[in-house]
């Protein structure tokens, strides 16, 4: 009778742990490709199922199940829930209560919220084909409203032209928009005026009041304290813009570094 009751105590124990199996849970995805994970909120449909066998009660893992064969879309969110099936409970009846090797169906679950996913290599290759499309369409030259857009991921944005790629960073110009300066009589300036640049990097401003085949004279927007007038050797200009407006001419610019690894993705205008 002892043997009886130690048997019948054993067996109702084993019972227990293999029906405690049955409560669904979720377990980690094992492939290479990133996989988002599904919420709890989102509704799921059943898309495959696998075998998985453990031992000492679900305690160790000895196979998982494999859904490597499985073609997981880019764009869907996934989860996994184990349970026990008919199957299941004849394998354990017959095999858990002496080996305490248990075997559990897993079930891939598809679901319905989408994300997108994208490894570093991906946001990487990304970026360089659309840098090598600006830069296909010539587009260094275009006005700046029509510069790539450098989106990154605190939820900025900047918008220059393209200086300098590197391995990990791009270097851009961006235009800093100038305070507006009034008149004498209150009203914003809206004239024009001729700008020369210099070999040297220097800016000339003002109005182009002679020239001749070997050297061109304009009256300076802005003396600072100098004379009025400059007389400039025509083999030290780098080009001559006539006309332009203030607005224009007192745009200034600056350069910023961008890393790489902050950047969310590239926007071509």
């Amino acid at each position: 009778m002892k043997r009886f009751f130690f048997t019948f105590s054993v067996f109702t124990f084993s019972v227990l742990l293999l029906g405690s199996s049955c409560t669904a849970r979720s377990i980690i995805h094992r492939g290479e490709a990133p996989v988002a994970i599904g919420s709890e909120t989102s509704n799921c449909r059943v898309v495959a199922k696998d075998g998985q066998w453990q031992a000492v009660w679900d305690m160790y893992r000895l196979w998982d199940a494999d859904f490597s064969s499985y073609e997981f879309q880019a764009s869907r969110t996934y989860n996994y829930t184990m349970e026990d099936q008919w199957l299941d409970w004849v394998v354990n009846g017959a095999l858990g209560f002496f080996t305490t090797v248990t075997r559990h169906t897993v079930l891939l679950q598809e679901c319905d919220q989408e994300v997108v996913i994208r490894t570093p290599e991906q946001i990487q290759k990304q970026l360089d084909d659309t840098i090598a499309q600006h830069l296909k369409d010539q587009g260094t030259s275009r006005p700046n409203k029509l510069q790539p857009i450098f989106i990154m991921k605190d939820g900025n944005s900047h918008q220059g032209r393209l200086v300098e790629i590197r391995e990990d960073a791009f270097e851009i110009e961006v235009e800093v928009q100038p305070e507006s300066e009034s008149g004498a009589d209150g009203e914003e300036a809206s004239t024009t005026v001729d700008r020369v640049r210099l070999k040297n990097g220097d800016i000339l401003d003002g109005r182009v009041v002679d020239q001749n085949r070997t050297s061109m004279t304009i009256r300076l927007k802005k003396p600072e304290g100098g004379p009025p007038t400059k007389t400039i050797s025509k083999a030290d200009i780098a080009q001559v813009q006539f006309g332009i407006s203030s607005e224009e001419a007192e745009r200034e610019t600056k350069r910023m570094t961008l890393d790489r690894s902050q950047i969310e993705r590239i926007a071509l205008p």
